[in-house]
């Protein structure tokens, strides 16, 4: 079977037009992997769960406590979805707090030889990403906020520094440079989960 690459348009759900990315990854990818990926593409803390639903199924971590049954995201591969041009996947982060991503489905195209590495890749984007544990009529005052006066007072914490939070602020060369590690970096904090 050739490898294909799948070109997913994602967006946040609300705020469609202003944060939103279009990112190529393979259809070997694991759906734990591409939920690490959209992690670290919308700039999220990553320290809640998510989950996939698609075509009725839900892909999650484990959980024997869950009220309706799932699928062990970590051991099912995107190109098991069988998926077609158009398909959405939904995907929820945080359960109290509940962030929702849809993951569109635009292009499939074969692998060049010797490409892999390549994946994930960021195309194009817009906005910053998400602030977590802010819900999306939250985020989108502050977006409407920052429209109007053209910045917020709304503070994020880098490296022990307070600053402002802006989410026009997106620069697809520096995602690139940072997503793999930052992916990795992530399914680190995560692994515990899956080995529960």
């Amino acid at each position: 079977m050739v490898t294909k690459v799948y070109t997913f348009h994602i967006t946040y759900e609300g705020m469609e037009e202003k944060i939103w990315r279009k990112v190529e990854v393979s259809s070997n990818y694991r759906l734990d992997q591409l939920g690490y990926m959209v992690l670290a593409a919308f700039d999220t803390l990553a320290y809640h769960l998510f989950e996939f639903y698609y075509d009725d199924d839900r892909f999650e971590i484990p959980n024997e406590d869950a009220p309706f049954e799932q699928i062990d995201m970590a051991n099912f591969k995107l190109h098991q979805l069988d998926l077609k041009l158009g398909d959405r996947i939904r995907m929820d982060y945080d359960f109290g707090t509940t962030q929702t991503f849809w993951l569109e489905l635009i292009e499939i195209a074969d692998m060049k030889r010797g490409w892999g590495r390549r994946y994930p890749y960021v195309l194009d984007g817009a906005g910053r990403g998400i602030i977590d544990d802010m819900s999306c009529e939250e985020l989108s005052e502050l977006v409407a906020q920052i429209d109007r006066n053209g910045k917020t007072d709304e503070p994020i914490y880098y490296q022990e520094r307070r600053m402002p939070w802006d989410y026009r602020w997106f620069d697809r060369d520096c995602m690139n440079s940072l997503l793999k590690g930052e992916i990795e970096l992530i399914e680190e904090g995560y692994v515990p989960f899956w080995q529960q």
